[in-house]
């Protein structure tokens, strides 16, 4: 069931019905029929392995708890002096890590089979082909199931934070089942931690009208990035950047630029779907994006972008390998060799690369997206390198205080991160090729060349295009005094509702239907 289309607006506004009829302790489990029904639009067969993660990661949680449990009520019984109590909790916790590693080994092994097996039997063949071994290796057929990444991750992410007693495991199997299947956010996220929602998916809601409209301003403006601005611009974006040859000098600039506006409207777009539906059942998922075109530096920039995507990465993967036996036995080599300071630098380069490896592989299998990791991991690390000379730099120059010079910081983190982007539709050789390109031969006059009426924008689609641009990077400039909804509330309700039926006749009219739309095509769906 796609998020834009009609099924789904009846399914979310029968369940809204039911859900506020039926008594308050039934609700949650209405809930998890709903997600479950929701899955099972996708097929009967893919309903498999959402279940396997589900009971897997419940009963491993479980026995870790009850694991700890029991090793408290054994040292309280034998009376163990504070060695004693230390040698035994040490052998606990290998027992609860080997209980850990297999929830991890087999929910992560269930990822990598479906996602990354013709990518690892491509590269294979490739190998076996350049040492000269005849034969081809066979792909597999394997259709992704709805959302794998999404829910692996919030899982695992809950199955280590039981093992670490940042909260005690779930009881229920059914309640667990609801926080890894919430049929909201198993589509493009965002990746929920366990005590952030508890509370909320079980919670008896009443019916609140005003949390009701909210949710629905919030998807209406949804279906406004992605239907009047991301399928409006993402088709041109596609002939622009799959066709190189044809579209270079100042099309790459548009591409680029395009691209990264295409991404954040799809991507931003479901996501405030996903967060209004959600809040509509008076559940509130966390932010995804915090007006993240407005940052001044590439850091900044992804803390404001995917966020819980990077909060999970920081805390998953950063920390724990950062501060791993194997990086610290590095760390005192490189400083006995290069002195201290080049020793405490290695745990954060060590995490930064195994953080954006990983996140180059969860965006794609193809090292296309294993470059743009890089890429990204890269910059970073020279940013941090620099950060002495960036405050020389402001401290020396009066007009690095300059409101002016922000702007500078904003525009030039924008074409940075779009120029990065580079990396994951071109070859990484055609990057430096494309970008060279745009370097060398772009002219204006290039836009009238005939090339840019194959993009099939006419005149009404670029004022369309420019005009929801515009009205989007308006309502993010008022988001920085407060949230716009809210603001809107102020005012009669005669004016609320101008405004609310202003936008669903925008979408209504401006937004891009008819012969070959496919609205399945939500950019991080595939995920």
């Amino acid at each position: 069931m796609l998020l834009v289309s009609y099924e789904f607006a009846a399914f979310l506004i029968l369940l809204l019905a039911v859900y506020y009829l039926v008594p308050v302790r039934f609700r949650w489990m209405l809930l998890l029929a709903a997600s479950y029904l929701f899955y099972l639009t996708g097929g009967m067969f893919y309903v498999l392995y959402p279940l396997i993660t589900t009971v897997t990661t419940w009963f491993l949680a479980r026995r870790i708890g009850a694991v700890t449990r029991e090793s408290k009520a054994y040292i309280k019984a034998q009376g163990m002096d504070r060695e004693q109590k230390k040698e035994y909790n040490r052998q606990v916790k290998k027992r609860q890590c080997r209980l850990m590693q297999l929830g991890l080994v087999l929910n992560f092994g269930i990822l990598a089979v479906l996602k990354y097996a013709n990518f690892v039997l491509e590269n294979m063949g490739i190998l076996l082909g350049a040492a000269g071994i005849e034969g081809v290796v066979p792909s597999v057929g394997w259709i992704l199931p709805l959302g794998i990444s999404y829910y692996t991750f919030q899982s695992m992410g809950y199955l280590i934070d039981v093992y670490y007693r940042k909260y005690e495991p779930e009881e229920n199997l059914a309640k667990f089942a609801l926080f890894v299947s919430f049929f909201p956010q198993v589509t493009a996220g965002p990746i929920s931690r366990f005590d952030q929602l508890k509370e909320q998916l079980f919670a008896p809601h009443e019916w609140d009208f005003c949390q009701v409209k909210r949710g629905a301003e919030r998807m209406l403006w949804g279906y406004f990035k992605k239907l009047v601005i991301a399928d409006r611009i993402g088709p041109a974006v596609a002939m622009i950047i799959i066709d190189p040859g044809t579209y270079d000098g100042i099309y790459v600039f548009l591409g680029m630029v395009g691209y990264t506006i295409w991404m954040y409207a799809d991507f931003a777009g479901g996501i405030d779907i996903v967060i209004g539906a959600a809040q509509m059942f008076g559940i509130r998922l966390p932010e995804n994006f915090d007006r993240p075109f407005f940052s001044k530096s590439l850091g900044e920039f992804w803390r404001r972008w995917h966020m819980s995507l990077m909060l999970w990465l920081r805390e998953y993967i950063f920390f724990p390998v950062s501060m791993s036996r194997f990086t610290r036995r590095m760390s005192e080599l490189v400083q006995k060799h290069f002195g201290k300071k080049a020793g405490m630098k290695v745990p954060v380069y060590v995490g930064s690369i195994v953080v954006w490896l990983t996140a180059g592989i969860w965006h794609g299998a193809s090292w296309r997206f294993v470059a743009w990791g890089m890429a990204n991991c890269i910059v970073m690390l020279i940013s941090q390198e620099l950060v002495g000379c960036y405050r020389a730099y402001h401290k020396k120059f009066a007009f690095t205080n300059h409101p002016r010079y922000r702007y500078f910081e904003i525009v030039r983190t924008f074409l940075l991160f779009a120029c990065l982007e580079m990396f994951e539709y071109y070859s990484f050789k055609n990057v430096f090729v494309m970008f060279g390109n745009l370097v060398t031969t772009a002219s204006l006059s290039q836009l009238w060349d005939g090339r840019f009426v194959q993009l099939g924008l006419d005149a009404a689609d670029c004022g369309i295009a420019a005009f929801g641009i515009l009205l989007m990077f308006v309502v993010s400039l008022s988001q920085r005094s407060g949230s716009v909804r809210e603001k809107l509330e102020r005012y009669s309700l005669p004016v609320q509702y101008a405004a609310f039926f202003g936008m669903f006749l925008i979408v209504l009219v401006a937004g891009v239907y008819g012969h070959g739309y496919d609205a399945s095509q939500f950019v991080y769906n595939q995920f």
